[in-house]
């Protein structure tokens, strides 16, 4: 293992530990709505009015959050008296977004219920006002920790908002409040996260620099012109994210979404080591680059895609197996509609572990503007391809959408990051055959295993046998060294 991963690794346990939380507490609070609390159908509204006001956020950020972590990381060691202009500004404009996104919401709620064709929502709009501006704001926080490189504070923001996000959303249920409580509760976790962020980053980093308003008004226009780019990539996520859910709720209403959405939110949970890994390794990435380090950036990437496709490949293949018997243990019949969303979006998880590792570590290499460009193409060919295979397919056109559109996107990032850095392409391929090999070797272990699969613990008793055939295969192929990858990671 190269010395910087293992330096990143280190940084970076304490985000792994706070995500592993998050995905714990995410599954509970997936588990309590979803078996004990909503109806499938209920569920599906909840999502409906989230994936609108996910769409509505990107209004109250315009790219300018991830534009200012790209600039503290720029500034905080060659010209830190620039680093508060930049929390300044950002939280300035932030704010007057929010204003004007949270005063359209208030005045057309109505009118975006009759356009997304479900008026049920319509009330609960008003409510996700808090939403927005919590949300907005605890994004600022996990930005500015992200721009100083501070992996703890980033994960006390993750660990105070997932908490109290299994806490609050079920307690308002619970007590009577329906899917308003549901959406107070978010802004509850979201709100004292944020705060809690944005007083460490008041605290730690913010002071007050005498700087002449030339130079301030040149960071603003840095900040807002790199901005541009980056709205256009985070809106094309936005997009993917949440517009299938909405064309879903346009022409198959809320049931389909809610078994779109679990499907999709449980190959979300297993993207969680893939996320501390791209988390760490990017702003060290745009570091060597600036340092004409090229080789050692390289040969930080190789190492972190390896053990990326590692794990992924080999989860990917035993969630294809077992999604069947686990929707219906776990989740209960109700929502057995998820299972072929789920097996299908196992290649989603795999494509996407690819795009964490690789999307942000672009834009530290200085090509978010080519990044944008394909994100924003796959965006579009994302919804023409949901509204072609929605009416006749229903979920599970919209999943087979989402995977194609997001492979061709992932597949674009790859020959970015390839043309950025002297990557070699034949080790990384003979790396990817002995994995293949190795995800061939654990299937064939599960696969029999899983007509046995009767209950939840023999269904973990499944995993945990894939578990340790894969733990097998891997030290036997010699690819990565899992040794000193567990060993760091704990």
């Amino acid at each position: 293992m190269i010395p910087m991963l293992g330096k990143i690794l280190r940084g970076t346990s304490v985000v792994f530990a706070s995500q592993v939380l998050g995905m714990v507490t995410q599954a509970g609070l997936l588990l309590l709505l979803t078996r004990y609390l909503l109806q499938p159908s209920e569920y599906g509204l909840l999502f409906l009015t989230l994936s609108v006001l996910g769409i509505l956020m990107l209004f109250a950020n315009l790219g300018l959050t991830m534009a200012s972590a790209r600039y503290i990381n720029d500034y905080r060691e060659k010209s830190p008296e620039l680093v508060p202009i930049v929390i300044k500004k950002t939280l300035l404009y932030n704010g007057i977004l929010i204003v004007f996104v949270c005063t359209a919401i208030f005045l057309y709620h109505d009118t975006i219920a009759a356009v997304v064709g479900e008026p049920a929502i319509s009330a609960l709009l008003l409510f996700g006002i808090g939403y927005i501006v919590t949300m907005s704001f605890k994004g600022d926080a996990t930005y500015f920790f992200y721009g100083f490189n501070n992996m703890k504070g980033y994960a006390a923001v993750s660990i105070v908002s997932n908490v109290l996000l299994l806490v609050a959303v079920p307690a308002f249920i619970y007590f009577g409040f329906g899917l308003e409580g549901a959406l107070s509760g978010y802004a509850l976790a979201y709100g004292l996260a944020a705060i809690l962020g944005l007083a460490i980053i008041y605290r730690k980093y913010y002071s007050t620099q005498n700087v002449s308003k030339t130079l301030e008004k040149q960071v603003s226009r840095r900040l807002l012109k790199y901005s541009a780019p980056l709205t256009l990539t985070m809106g094309s996520n936005v997009i993917n994210s949440h517009a299938d859910r909405i064309l879903l709720g346009v022409f198959r209403g809320p049931e389909a979404i809610a078994f779109y959405t679990l499907g999709k939110q449980i190959s979300d949970f297993l993207i969680v080591p893939a996320r501390s890994l791209g988390i760490g390794s990017s702003p060290t990435l745009g570091e060597q680059k600036a340092n004409d380090e090229e080789d050692h950036a390289a040969r930080l990437y190789e190492e972190v895609f390896r053990y990326t496709v590692a794990i992924y490949a080999p989860a990917a293949a035993g969630v294809v197996l077992i999604a069947d018997p686990m929707i219906r243990l776990v989740f209960g019949s109700a929502y057995a509609g998820a299972v072929p969303v789920l097996q299908i979006f196992s290649v989603f998880m795999f494509v996407r572990a690819l795009n964490v590792i690789t999307s942000d570590g672009l834009d530290y290499l200085g090509r978010a503007n080519m990044r944008a460009t394909a994100k924003a193409s796959t965006s579009v060919g994302n919804i023409v391809l949901n509204v072609l295979l929605i009416p006749p397919f229903g979920i599970i056109g919209a999943t087979i959408a989402t995977v194609l559109t997001y492979s061709v996107y992932v597949a674009a990032q790859l020959y970015l990051i390839m043309d950025e850095l002297p990557i070699d392409k034949s080790k990384l391929l003979r790396s990817g055959l002995l994995l293949t090999a190795v995800t061939g070797g654990m299937s064939a272990v599960v696969f029999p295993l899983t007509g046995y699969i009767s209950s939840v613990p023999s269904l973990i008793g499944v995993i945990f046998v894939g578990g340790v055939a894969w733990f097998i295969l891997i030290v036997l192929s010699g690819v990565v060294d899992i040794r000193n990858l567990f060993a760091v990671l704990t």
